[in-house]
């Protein structure tokens, strides 16, 4: 799913959305070279989606290196009927949408009185112009008609396609592991852009200036979509294309696709190729202990820690070269979650790549408790612990 029709916005959230976009099934074992395009008893009318399809499917063989191995078909819905169909999407994760966002608001991310699911309802129905749905095979659209807008997001979703009949990827559910996860998505997201930006530049110039004044008429997110949400689901199309560029630069398009079958493990990998192009994996860490019934365990990661402490930035709390050291330095953290109250509670035991990283991050964290009554630091761990309530 592309949900770029806000102007610019790229990406999506973490684990929460990956089931709407990347929960993809296996294919069946059909011959290469199957062209993708919807069965319909008459040829396709010029300008629309389903005379382009053929066009964008050369196009991504060509520049992703592989064959389609099955037809996608594609579905037409009228506007309602597709916002609809995404938030029905949307609502199959409440589950991992719920334990996440009781997370997030335990860590003063996200305010108590905000409904998280209706504001990603919000942020994906109307922004939204098609996607690969894994359930069906099918790639869904508003409408047929293939504006300069929409082609390039046709591009992108027939990469999910691909990447699904070549590496199966994941039908749908967190893995426990909400950094691996997002990390994952990046990986995926990234390849997709990366395909699709090398078809946006191959333009016409006629075209370009018409794809610019098209976005440039789109709006922005809604005003009550908290910015972590926004944040997170930028995350994967800011990052992915340059570490999917890497990886092809450093290893070529079989070293990219291995990191199909050989996932990135933590955020840490994407926003540092080397690390990942090193085999650097995050060590296991001890799950600190709780202060009651534990509803979620996990991993918040480099991405995560870096929209904790970004606010103590704005501030003036913390520099920014205080902020990049303990982001940079990060190596591994797991956390363990519970209810208290009427709120949430988080603890998070963290570890840096180096003592002096490992400094970094406890100085950091001791800036945020003392600028926040619901946050403590253990001082007296050789691993600094952070808890978090909201």
């Amino acid at each position: 799913m592309d949900p770029r029709g806000y102007g610019g916005i790229a990406g999506r959230a973490a684990a929460v959305l990956v089931a709407v976009a990347l929960a993809l099934s296996a294919c069946s074992g059909l011959p290469r070279g199957v062209l993708v395009q919807r069965k319909s008893p008459s040829p396709a009318a010029a300008g629309s989606i389903d005379a382009f399809v053929p066009e964008a499917v050369k196009f991504v063989e060509s520049h992703r290196g592989l064959k389609f191995k099955q037809t996608v078909k594609v579905r037409h819905l009228a506007d309602k009927a597709f916002s609809d169909r995404i938030v029905q999407l949307q609502r199959q994760d409440h589950a991992d949408l719920d334990r996440q966002a009781k997370v997030l608001r335990a860590l003063g991310l996200l305010q108590p009185d905000v409904d998280p699911e209706k504001a990603e309802e919000e942020l994906l129905s109307s922004g939204v112009v098609g996607f690969y749905d894994p359930q069906t095979k099918e790639l869904e659209v508003r409408g047929n008609t293939a504006t300069v807008s929409v082609k390039h997001v046709v591009v992108h979703e027939l990469t999910h396609a691909l990447q699904d009949q070549w590496f199966t990827l994941p039908t749908g559910g967190s893995s426990g592991n909400d950094d691996a996860d997002l990390a994952y998505t990046t990986l995926v997201e990234g390849d997709a852009v990366r395909v699709e930006s090398m078809y946006v530049s191959g333009l016409s110039a006629q075209d370009r200036q018409e794809l610019q004044k098209e976005e440039a008429n789109q709006s922005g997110p809604p005003s009550d979509v908290p910015q972590v949400l926004i944040e997170m689901l930028e995350f994967p199309y800011a990052i992915g294309p340059r570490f999917t560029q890497m990886v092809v630069q450093a290893k070529g398009q079989a070293g990219l696709d291995d990191a199909f079958k050989n996932h990135p493990a933590s955020t840490s990998q994407v926003l540092h190729t080397d690390r990942f192009l090193a085999g650097e994996t995050p060590p296991a860490l001890t799950d600190p202990p709780a202060d009651g019934q534990v509803f979620d365990r996990g991993t918040l990661g480099e991405a995560t820690l870096g929209m904790l402490l970004e606010g103590l930035v704005r501030t003036g709390a913390l520099t920014n070269a205080q902020l990049q050291a303990a982001v940079t330095g990060w190596s591994a953290d797991r956390y363990a979650a519970w209810p208290q109250g009427d709120g949430y509670c988080v603890r998070d035991r963290l570890a840096g790549r180096t003592p002096a990283d490992t400094a970094a991050i406890r100085t950091a964290l001791g800036k945020l408790a003392a600028t926040h009554q619901a946050v403590t630091i253990d001082t007296t761990a050789a691993q600094p612990i952070l808890t978090s309530c909201g």
